[in-house]
């Protein structure tokens, strides 16, 4: 009897072992433990009372009619937003654009259940950080506007509730959110707004794919790179150095990977140094030299890209914005192969591409190194890639929301 209820006390804990004391004791049924579930304070979740009210199943959004106007007032619903972000990085590209055509632009925040973010404060960050200097409302006060976008899986909830009859309801998809999960209630949700309704402006054709699985009308832009900014003025001198999109907080981002195969690497090449960007990794203990950049701004990264001859760059849902900004600035991208890649950037042959294995990774990152003439290999790939400019997407984007808002004339 001793000897299982000290068993019982080191696999199961005192109060398991408690509880089976008194059902010896007194008879009775073991007390289950009970386990109380807020739903309000599950991560990164739409509010609870959003989700029930978005009945896509009973009430699916319809497309209003057109409108006979031509300057828009275009709302944006954004979660909480932080510095340095690619999503808002994005989106603020389009804003400019849209607001130097004359539509007017408003910014209403939805609170995840992560994060409470005032209008003030979201405004502060649109400010300093993306240089937009646009409304920021609390979406409780959301009014007089013709389209609005979702920017997320948790706003799509939000904008489906939403109640003006006459509102163009878009989604700006960036990404294939329900990923970001593991299959489970978060994957499910994410990937049901898909069936809301909603005209998808996508990044990528990749994305346009996916959506049109579920039913989802989209249209897509293509991405582009600031040439001004990444194409070197200066004869290209390569330094020993190789760059790692370091996000260790971005499952998407395959950083485990990248650090087996960059382990791998630095063990053949010794000599080489290893710069992490995109996170400050202080706290981590990574099992060789680097050196830590943390988050930059565009001119520190070009500087980083010019620099290097190769960028371990790894994208596991959609493509990266980083590619073409390294291919101007004659960095060659070293990245995981894959429709998601290859369908958005097409087959570029100066992308040096690899199975997501730390092995071939590290064999493809090797053989860049390897190639003689490094400098000029560099500035023929910086010179062909010279044309990248975001112009024809902002033209894009803009010609799609008319073309489904604003009548013809």
């Amino acid at each position: 009897m001793i000897y299982k209820l000290l068993k019982s006390f080191k696999e199961y804990g005192i109060y398991v072992t408690i509880r089976k004391i008194l059902h010896k004791l007194t008879g009775k049924p073991l007390m289950k433990k009970i386990h109380k579930i807020d739903l309000s304070k599950l991560p990164i979740m739409p509010k609870f009372e959003d989700i029930v009210s978005a009945d896509y199943i009973n009430n699916r959004y319809k497309k209003p009619s057109k409108i006979d106007k031509e300057i828009l007032n275009i709302a944006w619903v954004s979660p909480p937003i932080g510095k340095g972000g690619g999503g808002h990085t994005t989106i603020s590209r389009f804003v400019k654009y849209l607001q130097s055509h004359g539509h007017r632009i408003t910014f209403y925040i939805y609170d995840n259940n992560t994060i409470h973010q005032t209008s003030k404060e979201a405004y502060k960050i649109l400010l300093q950080s993306y240089h937009i200097d646009v409304s920021v409302e609390e979406l409780e006060n959301f009014k007089n506007q013709d389209v609005v976008f979702a920017t997320s899986w948790e706003t799509a909830y939000a904008v489906f509730n939403l109640k003006d009859q006459k509102l163009h309801k878009f989604y700006f998809v960036q990404d294939f959110e329900p990923m970001f999960y593991g299959v489970g209630s978060r994957y499910k949700l994410a990937e049901a707004t898909y069936k809301f309704g909603f005209y998808g402006i996508t990044a990528g054709k990749w994305l346009t794919k996916k959506l049109k699985s579920y039913g989802m009308e989209s249209d897509y832009f293509d991405f582009g790179a600031d040439i001004e900014i990444y194409q070197p003025t200066a004869p290209i001198k390569k330094k020993k150095k190789i760059a790692f999109y370091a996000r260790a907080h971005t499952e998407r981002r395959g950083f485990e990977l990248g650090i087996m195969a960059l382990q791998i690497f630095k063990e053949r090449y010794p000599d080489y140094d290893i710069e992490f960007f995109g996170q400050d990794m202080s706290d981590y203990n990574i099992p060789f030299e680097f050196i830590n950049r943390g988050i930059l701004g565009k001119e520190e990264l070009a500087t980083i890209y010019q620099d290097s001859v190769a960028c371990l760059l790894l994208s596991l849902t959609n493509v990266s914005l980083l590619p073409l900004e390294l291919l101007a600035s004659g960095c060659v991208p070293v990245m995981n192969s894959g429709e998601n890649n290859t369908t958005v950037l097409g087959e570029i042959d100066d992308i040096a591409y690899a199975e997501a294995y730390p092995i071939s990774l590290a064999n493809k990152l090797c053989e860049i190194v390897e190639k003689t003439n490094i400098n000029d290999y560099a500035s023929e790939i910086s010179k062909k890639y010279n044309d990248f400019s975001w112009e024809k997407s902002y033209k894009k984007v803009e010609q799609i929301i008319i073309r489904e808002v604003i009548n013809e004339k």
